[in-house]
């Protein structure tokens, strides 16, 4: 095995074509140096250099060694280099797992920003139910997860988002006058109405109906946002989903309304794993995304002071 510290002794030697030139350049004395290069040619089984009396040339095998030896140390250098910049927090893969609904307005934002302040970093992007992203942040295969339920402050830190109101997506020629002329509607009149739902708000939606003196009437229960957009554009009911979803599925025949009176808020959180390492890439994306999230919250304090 050759050492780095020999591939240096004897590339400055291969460099410099004289013993007593390249002990000057390493600062140890000319006797050591030949002792090196012997002990490496005795542990290689080949001769390197043809000694002359002026200047030492390389063999054959010694061009060989030269040429591999430059390209091992200069791998070194990189690799070392990019576990600096991996530790820096400015190269590598950061994975991150969100819930469907949340891709549309929270996170692009926020990557949009961070991939500015850090054009070398890769992301691994996984999308699931809540669940799904809770089983991928605990088995290690992402580092931060977007989710929208309830989840153990013990083993997960977080940082929790604004409510956020439920929306009721109807095509824009459907018969029924909902919130006509304007951007809300009274849950009262989706009494009797052919509700599409995700299956994860079917309590809560059902719950609100109640305290307003009806049954929902759910047409059509969903696992995931996309399919029920789609059937609302495509005027088969009144699909009920979060307002971060309108944005889900680009130029549609769909108007968003805001249930009000009550309004049904959904939660969500950006959470990671207490007590398990986080890499610093992990550790600037959230700072990213606190402050993005902070200064949000503060504009529209503002809003609504004026």
């Amino acid at each position: 095995m050759m050492s780095i510290r020999e591939m240096k002794y004897f590339l400055t030697l291969a460099e410099e074509g004289n013993i007593t030139t390249a002990a000057k350049i390493l600062h140890i004395a000319q006797p050591p140096l030949s002792r090196q290069m012997k002990q490496l040619e005795d542990n290689l089984g080949a001769k390197l250099f043809e000694r002359g009396h002026r200047k030492i040339q390389l063999t054959e095998a010694g061009h060989l060694l030269r040429k591999k030896a430059e390209q091992l140390l200069e791998l070194m250098d990189t690799t070392v280099k990019e576990i600096r910049e991996i530790e820096a927090g400015t190269h590598g893969t950061l994975s991150i797992g969100t819930a469907s609904s949340s891709v549309a307005t929270i996170l692009p934002r926020v990557a949009r920003i961070f991939r500015n302040q850090y054009p070398s970093l890769k992301f691994e992007l996984r999308e699931g139910e809540s669940s799904q992203i809770i089983e991928l942040l605990n088995g290690g295969l992402i580092e931060i997860g977007l989710v929208r339920f309830s989840f153990d402050d013990a083993l997960y830190e977080s940082i929790k988002l604004s409510n956020e109101p439920l929306v009721a997506a109807l095509n824009k020629n459907n018969p029924n006058s909902l919130g006509e002329h304007s951007d809300s509607i009274q849950l009262s009149e989706l009494a009797g109405k052919p509700l599409m739902i995700h299956r994860k708000f079917e309590a809560m939606i059902t719950d609100h109906c109640l305290q307003a003196g009806f049954e929902p009437y759910f047409l059509c229960k969903s696992d995931d946002v996309m399919p029920i957009l789609a059937w609302a554009d495509a005027d088969v009911g009144i699909a009920v989903v979060p307002r971060a979803a309108i944005d889900l599925i680009p130029n549609t025949n769909l108007v968003f309304k805001t249930i009000i009176n009550p309004s049904i808020e959904t939660t969500a959180a950006v959470i990671w794993m207490r007590n398990r390492y986080l890499s610093t890439a992990a550790r600037h994306f959230l700072n990213l995304f606190t402050t993005i999230h902070k200064t949000s919250i503060d504009n529209t304090r503002l809003e609504y002071s004026d």
